[in-house]
């Protein structure tokens, strides 16, 4: 068995075109059979500064980080120094640049990896040329380094004419000519990281984010009212035009507070709907979402958390979004929060939110990430569910209409406004049976009541979360936290330290039982995620879901966990 994987940078300045090399690598890569993912990074700036494509690919299924990257390859070096502490290299690490780039900078030098260069620059090609239509050094790096893996030509060719089809022939044709040399430079290189082949396959290439708004079209979401925010924005640029093609519709608000209302009134009127945001605009939401909860109306809302507080970093990921997910409101307000495992997890979760939402008649929120919603991923094919949830509305002939009525089932029917007998009011006031504003002590504890039963009924089986083996240690976590917490384990189980990982999908109402039944049998328990407080392993000592003993890893955004980092602490906390 020869190379099973490798983890490659592609890096350069805001514009140079780093991202486009990652994507036409990777695609070219998921063509061949692969598996792979690419994760960015970029500063906060709207153009300019730094950027890098981080891009591992595998024969088999990959998500987590590498504790290290094998292969970096500089377009140039501007501002690179910014990413050292996020692009950990070594003396077993190979570096490609061009000399014209001038000098290694120290924050890479220090790695002490292997510096081979080579130019970017195609000698048959003018400097007039040049000047005028771009170097497309990025191109050239990413036809290198395929054929430095042994990508047969015709992947790049094909994944070109995904990215650049729509380009002018004569951009067309000279992204070809780069392609071209790019591959001749690869074979001038004293290096060998060809990868055994990939078995065949049908592979997805997709985003989390964009497998998001997937799962919401699958589920039925025909109205999106939303306003642009890093790192959620792209979610909505691909929502935009599919769901069109759908009959629905996505409109772009003047505010976030605009956009959760407008979902309010959309679902109101009996249109599946869904906004998208990140933390700072969950924040202003939180008063629209108590009334969705009060007034009973369906709403989902995919939150891709960034790092905090305020603008903080919106370009970088973190976890710390969870207090306010789960009780961001005044009041007595529950509701269902939910976390996705993976990439095409994305998918699968939102696609159970927008069930939930409609079945339980309740705003719904998922807690996404910047870390999987801006990556990339080819993946095997995201599941589906079995079957949409919908929403009750059917009345019984001849009696009053009573939307919020008190009995056995607390999801009474949802007409659509109009339905002839069946008029009501969807009213954040305390109300009656009714629906009218009343301030009865006994009517205020009613509806709380009923609103509390219909999500205490939740029955998730099998969908509350995922678990990976049977050790006594256990890892339990969430969202971005999952794919190298499952790394981490695999290296332990194969050092006969028997570990078990927990993934949380469903996170309020909290499945006590279920997670305890995971955690049968287990003598260490630890809690991974990423955010300062440890706001996860909090909430489940709130409701005693776990043993006394448990422990915390829990630490800040924004660079992400990676395997050597949880077994290192694994250790240190157990000293």
């Amino acid at each position: 068995m020869g190379r099973t994987s490798l983890s490659v940078v592609f890096a350069g300045s805001g514009g140079s075109g780093a991202m486009t090399a990652g994507q036409l690598f990777l695609q070219a890569a998921a063509a061949a059979g692969y598996y792979g993912i690419m994760t960015q990074l970029f500063g906060a700036q709207v153009r300019g500064g730094e950027s890098a494509a981080l891009v591992q690919v595998s024969t088999e299924p990959v998500e987590s980080p590498p504790d290290r990257y094998e292969l970096f390859v500089a377009i140039d070096w501007e501002k690179i120094d910014q990413f050292a502490p996020e692009i950990p290299l070594d003396d077993g690490s190979i570096v490609i640049c061009d000399p014209a780039a001038g000098q290694v900078p120290a924050a890479i030098a220090k790695s002490k990896a292997r510096v081979l260069t080579v130019s970017f620059d195609d000698p048959a090609v003018t400097r007039l040329e040049r000047a005028l239509r771009g170097r497309r050094a990025n191109v050239c790096a990413a036809a290198l380094v395929a054929t430095l893996i042994g990508l047969p030509s015709r992947h790049l060719d094909s994944a070109l004419i995904k990215l650049l089809g729509k380009k002018s022939a004569e951009v067309f044709e000279a992204n070809k000519r780069a392609l071209k040399y790019g591959a001749q430079l690869a074979k001038t290189l004293p290096v060998t990281l060809a990868l055994d082949d990939a078995a065949p396959g049908e592979r997805w290439f997709i985003s989390g984010n964009r497998a998001a708004a997937l799962g919401a079209l699958r589920g039925g979401v025909r109205f999106v009212g939303c306003y642009p925010i890093t790192p959620a924005t792209d979610l909505v640029e691909w929502l935009a035009p599919h769901i069109r093609e759908l009959g629905g519709n996505l409109v772009l608000a003047e505010d976030e507070l605009a956009a959760i209302n407008m979902v309010l009134g959309a679902s109101y009127g009996g249109i599946p709907a869904m906004t998208v945001t990140a933390g700072p605009g969950l924040s202003l939401m939180t008063e629209a979402i108590g009334l969705g909860v009060a007034a009973e109306i369906p709403a989902v809302i995919i939150d891709v958390m960034r790092a905090g507080p305020s603008t903080g970093i919106a370009s970088k990921t973190e976890q710390s979004d969870l207090n306010i997910a789960i009780y961001g409101s005044h009041g007595d307000a529950p509701r269902i929060v939910l976390a996705p495992t993976s990439i095409g997890d994305c998918a699968y979760t939102t696609e159970w939110a927008v069930g939930l939402a409609e079945t339980i008649q309740t705003p719904v929120l998922v807690l996404s990430d910047q870390a999987m919603g801006q990556a990339s991923g080819a993946i095997p094919a995201p599941t589906r569910r079995p079957s949409p949830g919908k929403r009750r509305t059917e009345t019984k002939a001849g009696e009053p209409f009573k939307r919020y009525a008190i009995g056995s089932d607390p999801n009474t029917p949802m007409p659509r406004p109009g339905t002839e007998g069946c008029e009501w009011v969807a009213e954040g006031l305390t109300h009656n049976e009714a629906g009218l504003p009343v301030s009865a002590a006994a009517a205020h504890a009613a509806q709380i009541n009923k609103r509390a039963k219909k999500l205490a009924q939740i029955d998730p089986g099998a969908d509350w979360g995922e678990c990976w083996g049977d050790g006594d240690t256990a890892i339990i976590t969430f969202g971005s936290g999952v794919a190298p917490a499952r790394e981490a384990a695999i290296r332990r189980n194969k050092a006969g330290q028997a570990t078990r990982v927990i993934a949380l999908r469903l996170l309020s109402p909290l499945p006590r039982k279920a997670l305890r039944d995971a955690l049968e049998g287990t003598r260490r328990v630890v809690v991974l995620e990423q955010n300062h407080t440890g706001q996860l392993l909090q909430y489940l000592r709130a409701n005693d879901a776990v043993p006394a003993s448990t422990e915390s890893m829990a630490r800040p955004g924004p660079l992400p966990f990676r395997p050597a980092e949880i077994l290192s602490r694994l250790i240190e906390e157990r000293a």
